[in-house]
């Protein structure tokens, strides 16, 4: 079922469409930067853009909050769709953040754990695009959320699995602990992006389950 909305609804979803497919991009370009890096291939312009595009988020999500403060959507509705795009903010910022650590800290990638590295990437970006359909079916077709909800919590629970197999491999290595420590703390940063893609979510359950109170 499509929900019907007025001028100042549409406008404001039109926005917040806008900073979903920011967020998207940013995400996208962080697993190019990963497949370059783990290729020895120039990544650093890539990183450069993912800060671009950041701001560029943060900017839409100024607007979209400023045009909702100014009455868009029935109060409940607005709040929680407020909680739902400040969420898919910090997904952002946080792949700002991996981005940073490859572009500051060129952390050493044992040629053993790059195809993890790369499938983990690959399943963030796929956790976050189930997201993203998931919160424009709410504008959409509402009653298709629940299902697509599902579909970000299997692939946040794969991008755990791969998160996992790193952390495995790389204690049994014959690395530095130091070293060790290092690659844990980046796929973790990895993986968060897909545990926060994932809250999102919840707080979009949430917003259908308080739909169909009755």
């Amino acid at each position: 079922m499509k929900l019907f909305f007025g001028k100042k609804e549409n406008n404001i979803i039109t926005m917040f469409r806008k900073h979903l497919d920011k967020v998207e991009e940013g995400i996208e370009l962080l697993d190019d930067v990963i497949k370059d890096y783990m290729k020895s291939n120039n990544y650093r312009e890539l990183c450069e853009k993912i800060d671009s595009i950041e701001n560029q988020a943060d900017v839409l999500r100024r607007g979209i909050e400023k045009e909702m403060y100014k009455g868009g959507f029935l109060p409940n509705f607005r709040g929680d769709l407020l909680g739902i795009i400040e969420s898919v903010d910090k997904v952002m910022n946080k792949t700002e953040s991996v981005s940073d650590i490859f572009y500051y800290e060129t952390p050493y990638i044992p040629e053993e754990l790059k195809d993890e590295f790369i499938k983990l990437s690959e399943e963030v970006i796929t956790t976050y695009k189930h997201l993203k359909t998931a919160i424009e079916s709410i504008f959409d077709n509402i009653d298709d959320a629940s299902e697509i909800i599902k579909e970000v919590e299997k692939s946040e629970h794969n991008a755990d699995i791969h998160e996992k197999n790193i952390k495995e491999i790389v204690f049994k290595m014959n690395l530095a602990l130091s070293q060790k420590l290092h690659i844990k703390q980046i796929c973790e940063n990895l993986g968060d992006i897909a545990d926060r893609a994932e809250n999102t979510s919840d707080r979009l359950n949430i917003l259908l389950m308080k739909r169909n109170i009755k």
